[in-house]
């Protein structure tokens, strides 16, 4: 499980195929902000941003703050283990991930 914020938001922006200008638009929270939510120092967002963020994800503000998924997660923890090591991958290595996937859902 992703340990911070910054880490669980990444993933379910991942795992969604959603961009931080999405979020923005979706959440009504600054793109700005977002994206200090996720930088190298990775700040914490207040409360009211937060169940923004995380209504406009289909999560719960506890999952984006210490990674504890909901019993009805829209994914599975295999799937969010999945996301998290795709997320660590170069660029390269993504591309080629995404091709075997397709290939194989087919």
């Amino acid at each position: 499980m992703g340990t911070s914020f910054k880490e669980n938001l990444r993933t379910l922006l991942d795992c969604k195929d959603i961009t931080i200008k999405e979020l923005a638009y979706l959440s009504d929270v600054p793109k700005r902000s977002i994206e200090n939510y996720l930088n190298a120092r990775a700040s914490m967002p207040p409360a009211d941003y937060a169940c923004k963020i995380a209504k406009a994800l289909g999560t719960s503000v506890e999952y984006l703050v210490n990674g504890e998924a909901e019993k009805k997660s829209a994914f599975s923890s295999e799937a969010m283990q999945i996301a998290r090591l795709y997320q660590k991958l170069p660029t390269s290595d993504k591309a080629v991930v995404e091709r075997i996937t397709k290939a194989l859902s087919q």
